[in-house]
């Protein structure tokens, strides 16, 4: 089976150039150079903390080759300390990255990375890939294969939950360059869990996702030909949850391959049930396009309160194959834009309230480029989750940006009104 992976990444990026001297740190050898920083591009305004840790990782990824793909990776720390980076900005960072494989402890090796916030062309995603189903996962397989052509973008969503309940379970999510020339892909990514909480992955992916959407925050990976690197590989344990969305977009090269498997922790990979029968009826899976809805809203002080309903049965997207709907529209960006109105002679104050018609919910909203985030909403208890002051005789407009989660009921209701 040969050596460990960790043992294998730090042979790997020895030989890239990228790991010299001691667990101190470049530099530790006395005489020998440092090796030059691994040159990674990203994008934002700025580009977000979420954004260059998922960066560094997948240099990381890239760096070790196609072996990282069953291993856990994360980001330890960096010296000096992250923060976000401003269009046209470089700064260059000593990154500690620890690789876990299964069974074994994690073990950390430092190398340097230059990251420089590049300025290019953000295109939306034109279709929602979503894997959902099974939701619940008995054992390991295959859970969705997608494929990317030239100057494609695609949006990602997943939500799935380890059925086990002696054994962990890995879900990684790929991307598979199959060409014989190298691709450049731009990545934006966000992860939550993995958590026992039904609701938590979802929000938490959602918030990090919606931040970096507004930003326009993501990276540039540049795949070798027939090459394999995962962009998340999450370590479940016995019935814990992991919910992520990713957009995806194919910059150069023909064609890119995007993949979300499981696998036991005593499964081989692939795991061998992975083209076994597909048993989840009521979760969901398979391609749907144009996953961005835009709405106008206007409210009047004195008037009745309008009402913003999310995953409504008019709003749901259909499955490109089957037609099936898409249930709750999870992983499509809504957009309100709104006028507020005041026209008395007194100050007044309108007061958004999240109802959760279907089950309880959780909601991550971008008001006026501010990240909102909802307290857990039960049925028949709407909480105010933002208040706008209005002076006497005067008229402003309000943006608001967001996107169903997995793991809450949907749909929802947004309220605009008198507090």
């Amino acid at each position: 089976m040969g050596p460990p992976i960790a043992l294998r990444l730090a042979a790997a990026l020895t030989l890239a150039g990228l790991v010299t001297g001691t667990r101190l740190g470049f530099g530790a050898a006395q005489g020998q150079p440092v090796p030059p920083a691994v040159p990674v591009s990203v994008t934002g305004a700025p580009a977000t903390l979420n954004t260059l840790r998922l960066a560094i990782a997948m240099a990381a990824r890239v760096a070790f080759g196609s072996q990282a793909s069953t291993a856990v990776l994360t980001l330890t720390d960096t010296q000096p300390p992250l923060v976000p980076l401003d269009a046209s900005a470089s700064e260059t960072v000593t990154a500690n990255v620890a690789v876990a494989e299964a069974g074994l402890p994690p073990a950390s090796r430092p190398f340097r990375v230059a990251l420089t916030n590049e300025i290019i062309p953000w295109n939306d995603a034109e279709t929602l890939l979503v894997s959902n189903s099974p939701e619940t996962i008995p054992f390991g397989k295959v859970l969705y294969t997608g494929a990317l052509t030239t100057s494609q973008t695609v949006r990602l969503l997943f939500h799935h939950q380890n059925g086990s309940k002696t054994q962990h379970m890995f879900v990684s999510i790929t991307l598979s360059n199959p060409n014989s020339d190298p691709a450049t892909v731009w990545v934006q990514g966000a992860v939550g869990g993995p958590s026992q909480e039904e609701v938590t992955p979802g929000h938490t992916a959602a918030r990090l996702f919606l931040n970096d959407y507004l930003r326009h925050a993501g990276f540039l990976v540049r795949l070798p030909a027939n090459a394999t690197v995962a962009l998340f590989v999450e370590d479940l344990a016995p019935l814990a949850i992991t919910s992520g969305i990713a957009q995806v977009g194919l910059v150069d090269g023909a064609s890119l391959n995007l993949q979300v498997a499981a696998r036991k922790t005593s499964e081989s990979d692939p795991p061998m049930m992975s083209y076994a029968p597909d048993f989840d009826t009521v979760h969901q899976r398979g391609a749907f396009v144009r996953p961005q809805i835009g709405r106008t809203v206007t409210y009047a002080v004195g008037g009745p309160p309008v009402a913003m309903v999310l995953a409504a049965d008019a709003d749901l997207l259909h499955e490109g194959q089957t037609g099936r709907l898409l249930q709750g529209n999870y992983g499509v960006v809504y957009r309100f834009d709104v006028t507020l109105d005041n026209p008395t002679e007194a100050p007044a104050t309108a007061a958004l309230a999240l109802h959760a018609d279907g089950g309880q919910a959780r909601g991550t909203f971008v008001i006026d480029d501010q990240i909102v985030e909802s307290p857990l909403v039960q049925p028949n208890a709407p909480r105010v989750i933002y208040t706008v002051p209005l002076q006497p005789q005067t008229r402003r407009s309000l943006r608001i940006l967001t996107i169903p989660e997995s793991g809450s009921n949907f749909p929802v209701r947004v309220t605009l009104g008198a507090p």
